[in-house]
């Protein structure tokens, strides 16, 4: 199962992680998702590679958020 971290802009200010949490955890393919507004992490487990990823980053975008990988995470998803 990857697992991948981004970091995830205004999301100390919104300070609204639930929101973003529901909005990814949506998507059947995610298995775990946790948001960090104090440190702008969102951290989620999913089955599949890079075309579930790219779903997992629209949810983000569309939940009104920018984001960028952290290390590693551009690895994820086979």
């Amino acid at each position: 199962m990857p697992d991948v971290t981004l970091l995830v802009r205004g999301l100390a200010e919104t300070g609204d992680s639930e929101r973003l949490e529901k909005a990814v955890s949506r998507l059947g393919f995610v298995e775990a998702v946790n948001a960090d507004s104090v440190k702008e992490l969102l951290a989620v487990s999913y089955e599949g590679g890079e075309a579930e990823l790219g779903r997992i980053e629209q949810a983000v975008r569309d939940a009104g958020y920018e984001f960028e990988p952290t290390p590693g995470a551009q690895n994820a998803g086979g």
